[in-house]
């Protein structure tokens, strides 16, 4: 009995000790797959210009404001919601307005490449009116590509709409990790800019490894950032667990607030 009570005692204690290091393993394997995903994401976005004369997706019509993708900034949404009868319902509408109503979908078909598989929103509770921070979407575009005008483009002044015109696309986010509690990502990842002064914080990234999220670029590559601020990676997870961020405040300074300033690029970037 002695000696069987030893063994479990050291079984328990090898288990304790490898916990960690398997988590750790699992967060770095999801973030491998993510950064596939944005690799993919990032690359469709890069071949849509190519087709198109040039152009950047647009989120909306820039003289009268309409609105074509209000999800995620380069797609239309969930087909039916919210308010689904269940889960599968509710991944259904989702793939399905990935399917119809997604400017990429042709370069970009796999609709699980548009969900991050870190992020476990997808399994609650989808079926009231306020989804209790259900999503399928795990990535939205950046603001500064492509974006909608709303308050003289959140400050910039202006956004992208030709590719030739990004003064340094290997430089220039296109796509982040983002998670909106209201069902899918509702608009584009955005910066509150002001001028030379710099930005304030809007939407923080999502954070689903650990302090670690996935960044595409315009010229099609895509890499993993890892967090060193303490109130972007709370506010992060948070999001990432399907919460609003609605009071949070980011960094004025610091590497990453240095890192975010130098990849939002857009016309007239200071």
């Amino acid at each position: 009995m002695i000696e069987l009570l030893v063994v479990i005692v050291i079984l328990a204690i090898m288990g304790a000790l490898l916990m960690p290091a398997l988590s750790k393993a699992k967060h770095q394997a999801t973030a491998a797959a993510c950064l596939g995903n944005q690799k993919q994401l990032a690359a469709a976005f890069h071949m849509y210009s190519q087709d198109n004369s040039d152009r950047i997706v647009q989120m909306a019509d820039y003289t009268t404001g309409e609105v074509f993708y209000s999800a995620g900034g380069f797609w239309g949404g969930p087909s039916t919601g919210p308010g689904w009868a269940s889960v599968a319902e509710a991944i259904a509408a989702a793939q399905e307005g990935l399917r119809s109503s997604n400017a990429l979908y042709y370069y970009c078909n796999n609709v699980w490449t548009y969900h991050c598989p870190g992020d476990t929103r997808m399994t609650r509770n989808p079926t009231s009116d306020s989804p209790n921070g259900w999503a399928y979407d795990s990535y939205a575009r950046t603001q500064n590509l492509g974006g909608e005008p709303y308050d003289n483009f959140w400050g910039a002044g202006a956004t992208y709409t030709k590719m030739s015109a990004i003064f340094q696309p290997g430089l220039t986010f296109s796509f982040v990790e983002e998670a909106d509690w209201r069902g899918y990502n509702l608009g584009t990842w955005v910066l509150n800019w002001m001028g030379r002064r710099g930005f304030m914080w809007q939407d923080p990234p999502a954070i689903w490894h650990i302090n670690v999220c996935s960044i595409g670029f315009a010229d099609g590559r895509a890499e993993l950032h890892k967090w060193v601020d303490s109130a972007i990676v709370v506010a992060g997870r948070n999001a990432a667990d399907g919460h609003a961020n609605s009071d949070w405040t980011g960094p004025g300074e610091g590497p990453d607030y240095q890192y975010v300033y130098d990849g939002y690029q857009f016309p007239g970037h200071p």
